[in-house]
């Protein structure tokens, strides 16, 4: 690598730990957050807001930007790029009279609407404060959050107060009020950017909560499906179809494939989007020693049961994938014991065959002694009477025949056996 690409590489990782600036501006002030679930390429977001900015006069993101911050109008806005959605946070100064009643999306641009289309994942408005503790209105902060039960208290160790209903007003949008007792401006910003990510992310995370429902339906048919197959695999004979239980377990294991397949993605960002959203509750240092149930608590509670849900889901997919595994597995076994089984029984006949085809020839063989002594005797008895006609010499003809036949028959006998032996020897 030559050193002005070692440079490049160096900077390009350098400046990820500035790309994220933190939109601020001195309390009082009213922010509005949308996450906009992306509908196109993750470019067009971008380019829309570059084009926005210069419109305005205002310099835009980069090319390769995932973040950025302008000014247009009264408005100060931050575009972000995720993963998988777009966010835009638009603050203004000053408050609404009375809280909420105007927000911070309706000071900005018009043609912010038109540049980002897509479904609302996420809406949040913010009323940010700046009170004394001893200055809180709490009737005040419920009627402003419509809603008795609010949940909240000091943040940031004292500095800070965070209440919130978790109700969506008419428009869809979560109301926060956020107090600054005692912060500096740019740790306000950060104390705003904390939050803002935890409400964006803890709806990211729960996004996996349906497909985990939906995979835990898909699962118990499956399992109910898989029951009677090993059943069927326990009590697999001979006889059995083996072929047509080896596709259906087959069919069985593309199904929890494609269904791994669907959900894995969706699972491991709801896990990753969760342990943020863990993460920023903590930074948000809360007084646990308050009655009231702390901001913290109520999103916990919701949210880590979901999580377990993701996590009981991708193990059933786990574990069911194993169980699919397996029986494919032993259904394999079990047609190689078949065919052994069969292997063996076919080589058991062959032998028994074989066996009876020895018994036979040794039969014939016997036979074929006889045949062979019987015509070996009409022989000579032709060549004695021929002898006796040409008076070559005078010998009694059943004399001799008695005595030679005995003589002809274990010839034979032993010439058959001995060629039959040096034919079935094994060559060395």
């Amino acid at each position: 690598m030559s050193s002005a690409d070692s440079l490049h590489s160096r900077l390009r990782l350098n400046n990820e730990w500035h790309a994220r600036p933190v939109a601020t501006m001195p309390a009082p002030f009213r922010c509005t957050h949308q996450v906009v679930k992306r509908s196109g390429k993750a470019t067009d977001s971008r380019d829309a807001f570059a084009q926005l900015c210069t419109h305005h006069g205002q310099p835009g993101p980069g090319a390769g930007s995932r973040y950025h911050l302008a000014q247009l109008g009264s408005a100060l806005m931050k575009w972000e790029g995720h993963t998988e959605a777009d966010s835009m946070t638009c603050l203004v100064p000053g408050n609404g009279a009375p809280l909420f009643s105007e927000s911070a999306s309706q000071f900005a641009p018009k043609e912010l609407d038109d540049a980002f289309q897509g479904d609302l994942l996420c809406g949040v408005n913010v009323e940010v404060l700046k009170q004394s503790v001893d200055a809180l209105d709490m009737d005040a902060i419920r009627a402003s959050l419509g809603s008795n039960e609010i949940y909240g208290g000091p943040v940031v160790d004292g500095k800070a107060s965070l209440w919130t209903s978790f109700h969506l007003d008419a428009e869809g949008y979560c109301r926060i009020i956020l107090i600054d007792h005692s912060l500096p401006d740019t740790a306000i910003g950060r104390l705003l950017q904390r939050v803002l990510e935890t409400e964006s992310y803890r709806l990211m995370a729960v996004e996996g909560l349906p497909v985990a429902r939906a995979t835990m339906a898909e699962l118990n048919q499956l399992e109910s499906e898989l029951e009677p197959l090993m059943d069927e695999l326990m009590q697999s004979g001979e006889t059995a179809d083996h072929e047509a239980l080896f596709m259906k377990l087959s069919n069985m294991s593309a199904r929890m494939e494609h269904l791994a397949a669907e959900s894995s993605y969706r699972f491991a960002a709801s896990r990753a989007y969760s342990r943020i959203v863990e993460q920023r509750l903590a930074e948000l240092r809360e007084d646990v020693g308050l009655p009231q149930l702390r901001y913290s608590a109520y999103l916990l509670r919701t949210l880590q049961p979901a999580m377990r849900t993701c996590e009981a889901a991708e193990r059933r997919i786990e574990e069911l994938a194993q169980r699919v595994t397996r029986a494919i597995t032993l259904q394999s076994s079990v047609v190689d014991l078949i065919r052994t089984r069969q292997s063996h029984a076919m080589m058991k006949t062959m032998g028994d065959h074989s066996a009876t085809q020895i018994r036979l020839q040794q039969a014939v063989e016997g036979f074929s002694t006889f045949v062979i002594s019987y015509y070996a005797m009409g022989l000579l008895e032709i060549m004695l009477e021929a002898g006796i006609a040409a008076q070559l010499f005078d010998v009694n003809q059943k004399i001799v025949l008695g005595i030679a036949a005995p003589i002809v028959f274990f010839s034979v006998w032993f010439l058959t056996r001995w060629t039959r032996k040096r034919v079935t020897r094994t060559p060395k």
